[in-house]
């Protein structure tokens, strides 16, 4: 068994520098005496300005020429950084031109690397500030908590301002793997999400608000609630749109138009709220926003339907109806998703977790000295802040302490008896499916354009959620203002996760896909 691990090593090495994946959501009933959409009491979306902060100012170009003389401007200039991120130094200059080529394309807007639309972008913005504020959220059972966030400012006057960008990132367990810590030239191991958004959105006229998450971020006291919270995840991020009004008061001025986009896990959270837009609308009102667009890319949409199933088959090259780019990378991330899952649920279902979860695999071995102080999966996971690769290392080590393994992946060896039974029975009288059932968030008609983004292959979050979902929509509303983009992974190439090359796949999709989705923006004044 131990033997059979280590071939996979190397594999499990290259998937977890990049770990970045899935999410959920689900939908809310409409309520016909539309309720007030913040709890105001409980201080839910409200700024604390003590503990929000300006981390830095980028330039859009040279920095040098950029700069007032009252403005310490960050050395590493957006348009490098973007440069730098499609086309890195292992790449050769056809596979960087391949890359270029890809995004000069009529569904990614025409975007002409080669001419610097960071840089030389329409509005002439020159600086992009980079925040982060703290805010109020209410947690799962109605606790409030404060939580944290990134917002990428663009240096322009508020007439000028195209409207505002609510982001849910995808999955971590690392509480500093947020938006928030933007990447810069004196941190440069700081999470990508902020400075490459900053870069493709805001450097376009947006203001980019991007939540950490409760349970990340500055909220070091709570599990973060992980993919059967999606109402809870989403409701987090529209109280942050309100703390980030009330941050930039002088510059977010009148009515602004409102865009809500995320990615894997966050990709359900962005659809969910939409959909709690949707039903209430003095969420519009409390915000002073109009919903213009959600374009939610390689969401987990469908839990029961896909990704239960998914999880409990044993995907390779010769079982693969998920349309997996890689099974082996599929495989290898299971353990690490399912584990989040279980563990999240235990602490809001009042679950033991090992009435959940295997012995074998919840419990770490004696002074194993990577499970915290608890010797145990919630140790891992909540109390070391351990990287994200180190926790896709040993988690895959803990999975291998049961029948499971690369090559006979399921998840069922993880999970006691009776919970493997139940979920894969679909069991709806089982706590966690129960739950499921309520977080699958396509489940509604939406009323307002959207557009759905997913890579044809992907070997973390199966494309067939997307398929699923816009299957779903367009047969309640076939006429409805819908898209979906299903883009080929061969249409791009990033390095390798062990050596040369490989397309594009679920965890290096989002520096291209993010310019489909700003196309998408611009084409939804």
């Amino acid at each position: 068994m131990k033997k059979t691990f280590h071939l996979w090593m190397l594999t499990i090495l290259g998937l977890a520098f990049l770990v970045s994946a899935c999410g959920n959501g689900s939908s809310s009933s409409t309520g016909a005496s539309n309720p007030a959409p913040f709890n105001t009491t409980k201080g839910e979306g409200k700024l604390s300005k003590a503990d929000s902060v300006s981390v830095t100012v980028y330039s859009t170009g040279t920095p040098s020429a950029d700069a007032p003389a009252d403005v310490a401007v960050d050395p590493l200039a957006l348009d490098t950084y973007y440069t730098q991120t499609i086309c890195p130094s292992s790449l050769t200059q056809m596979e960087c031109m391949q890359n270029e080529q890809s995004l000069n394309t009529s569904d990614f807007g025409n975007f002409d690397v080669a001419s610097d639309p960071i840089a030389n972008n329409p509005l002439g913005i020159r600086l992009v500030g980079a925040d982060k504020i703290a805010y109020g959220a209410i947690n799962v059972g109605g606790a409030a908590v404060m939580v944290s966030g990134g917002i990428a400012v663009p240096d322009l006057a508020p007439a000028s301002i195209k409207g505002i960008i609510l982001f849910f990132h995808g999955t971590t367990i690392q509480r500093s793997n947020v938006p928030s810590n933007f990447i810069t030239s004196t941190n440069p191991t700081g999470d990508y999400t902020g400075i490459l958004l900053a870069a493709l959105w805001a450097s376009q006229g947006y203001v980019v608000v991007m939540p950490d998450y409760i349970g990340l971020g500055d909220d070091t006291t709570d599990p973060h609630p992980y993919v059967a919270y999606p109402a809870v995840n989403a409701q987090s991020g529209l109280a942050m749109v309100k703390a980030a009004r009330t941050y930039l008061s002088t510059m977010l001025t009148g009515r602004q138009p409102l865009y809500i986009s995320g990615y894997s896990e966050g990709g359900a959270y962005a659809l969910e709220a939409a959909n709690l837009m949707q039903n209430n609308p003095r969420y519009a009102s409390a915000l002073n926003v109009d919903l213009k667009l959600a374009v939610p890319i390689s969401g987990v949409f469908d839990l029961t339907g896909t990704m239960v199933p998914y999880l409990f088959d044993n995907i390779s090259d010769s079982n693969n109806p998920w349309f997996s780019l890689d099974p082996t990378t599929s495989a290898l991330s299971k353990p690490y998703l399912s584990a989040d899952l279980a563990l999240s649920f235990s602490h809001y279902g009042n679950v033991a977790p090992t009435d959940i979860m295997a012995d074998a695999f919840y419990n770490c071995p004696p002074n194993s000295g990577s499970c915290g102080t608890s010797n145990n999966l919630d140790g891992l996971y909540y109390d070391t802040n351990i990287s994200d690769a180190f926790a896709v290392i040993t988690v895959a080590g803990q999975a291998t302490n049961t029948a499971w393994m690369p090559d006979n992946n399921s998840v069922a060896p993880l999970l006691t008896t009776t919970y493997a039974n139940q979920l894969m029975q679909g069991d709806p009288n089982n706590p966690l499916y129960a739950l499921l059932l309520s977080a699958d968030t396509y489940l509604f008609t939406p009323e307002f354009p959207l557009t759905l983004v997913s890579l044809q292959m992907d070997s973390v979050v199966t494309p067939v959620n997307t398929k699923t979902a816009f299957a779903y929509i367009t047969g309640k509303n076939p006429t409805g203002p819908y898209q979906e983009f299903l883009v080929d992974n061969n249409n791009f190439v990033v390095p390798g996760l062990l050596f040369g090359t490989d397309p594009i796949d679920h965890l290096t999709e989002v520096p291209f896909l993010a310019v489909l989705a700003l196309n998408q923006f611009k084409l939804h004044p």
